[in-house]
């Protein structure tokens, strides 16, 4: 007695080559030790790579900055309890003349 599966699916699937990528993006809190008009300087418990580009949300009282940044550097740094946190040199990378003013004005340069 052999039994017919009933297909639900709307469309059909598609088989394709196992070689793929899932990128997921996720937040992560960071605090902010530095800012110049050319990056940041953050910590982090979690480690990022060089070249690793993310959004930034800069919030300086009730004004508030979101610009891309690149991870250009990173260095280990011991804590008390010895749980591991990790400093970030960053480039605010792409960003555009109303981000660059804005960034001006919250570091009170303009």
């Amino acid at each position: 007695m052999s039994e017919r599966l009933v297909e639900r699916r709307r469309t059909a699937r598609v088989g394709l080559a196992p070689d793929h990528r899932l990128q997921m993006n996720a937040s992560l809190p960071v605090q902010l030790l530095e800012i110049n008009l050319s990056g940041v300087l953050l910590a982090s418990k979690t480690e990022l790579a060089v070249g690793d580009r993310g959004a930034l949300r800069i919030e300086l009282g009730s004004r508030s900055l979101d610009v891309t940044i690149e991870i250009r550097a990173v260095s280990p740094e011991s804590r008390a309890g010895g749980k591991p946190q990790y400093q970030m040199g960053a480039a605010f990378v792409g960003t555009t003349a109303e981000q660059r003013m804005l960034l001006g004005e919250l570091l009170g340069l303009e």
